[in-house]
């Protein structure tokens, strides 16, 4: 191009017209590389279509700078086919940019369909983040050994139980439950032994109550069951029918002998008085203890703090 504006001023004179025409030209050529816009003859600005080419030659320069930049709230007015296709992309940009937004607050179901093969890794990011999420809440949520929830879903359970209770008057109920002599089991079989007596009866649990109702890992091998819309003489069938079921295991040990285990449990039930699902849970302790206290392998249970 210099050699070329060499050959321009060594050639004889041109006519003002011609020679602002190729002043013109040689400005548009290089208008998308120069380091700043170039001052152009004003003459040429004035007329149709030389205004509109210059005009789309700056918004091309000025909108890939700004995409260069990362810069995407850049508008610019000028149309045409590569201008179009620029401006798409810089608008798909500020939609991923809103969706990645979205993904840093936790909404892992934003999907790209707009960019090609960034929008395959994009979804796989977002798939895989899901998945950590659900194991994340899972692990929150479940005991480790015994894949049934833990004390902090009881928590929600129970809270939101209890308010619903409270509110259409309806009866709930809790059991207490408590391996009998479990720490004799560690001791005699081993703590391998023990998580099997923990996993069982947690299946066990499971088996015996309804959908409806929800049992939870309370710690070490307590376990605590909330039973909606149930009375207390309904929640006591339950609580026998538990026990009695716990009396026909038999766990096996590593050299193939079984033993059986038993298990006390204490039952309370909702009264007027009460302020959330934790009185509840103490009423059913207190029957719990009574269970431990006059024997075990029993039943106990309190309604409103008294033993009944």
């Amino acid at each position: 191009m210099e050699k070329n504006k060499e050959t321009m001023a060594k050639a004889p004179p041109l006519a003002p017209d011609t020679q602002q025409l190729l002043e013109w030209v040689y400005g548009m050529l290089t208008l998308p590389t120069a380091p700043t816009t170039q001052n152009l003859p004003p003459a040429l600005l004035q007329q149709e279509p030389f205004a509109a080419l210059q005009a789309n030659l700056k918004d091309l320069r000025e909108i890939s700078a700004s995409l260069g930049r990362g810069e995407l709230q850049n508008l610019v007015t000028s149309k045409g086919i590569v201008l179009a296709g620029l401006k798409g992309l810089q608008s798909n940009l500020r939609h991923l940019t809103w969706q990645t937004k979205m993904v840093a607050k936790g909404d892992f179901s934003q999907q790209v369909d707009f960019l090609g093969e960034f929008s395959d890794a994009f979804n796989e990011m977002t798939h895989k983040l899901q998945r950590y999420q659900q194991q994340m809440q899972h692990l929150a949520s479940y005991d480790a050994l015994t894949q049934i929830p833990n004390r902090l879903s009881l928590e929600q359970f129970g809270a939101d139980a209890f308010k619903k209770a409270q509110s259409s008057e309806a009866p709930l109920s809790a059991l207490m439950m408590d391996i009998d002599h479990f720490k004799l089991v560690n001791d005699t079989y081993g703590h391998a032994i023990g998580d099997t007596v923990l996993v069982t009866l947690a299946e066990l649990l499971r088996e015996q109550l309804r959908i409806s109702d929800f049992v939870a890992r309370y710690g070490g091998e307590e376990f605590v069951a909330i039973l909606p819309n149930t009375p207390l003489a309904a929640a006591l069938q339950t609580a026998q029918r538990i026990c009695a079921a716990v009396r026909k295991l038999k766990v096996k040990t590593d050299n193939g002998t079984t033993f059986g285990i038993t298990i006390s449990i204490g039952v309370g039930q909702i009264i007027p008085q009460d302020k959330a699902y934790t009185d509840i849970i103490e009423r059913s302790d207190q029957a719990l203890y009574l269970a431990k206290m006059s024997g075990r392998n029993r039943v106990c249970q309190i309604a409103d703090g008294n033993n009944l």
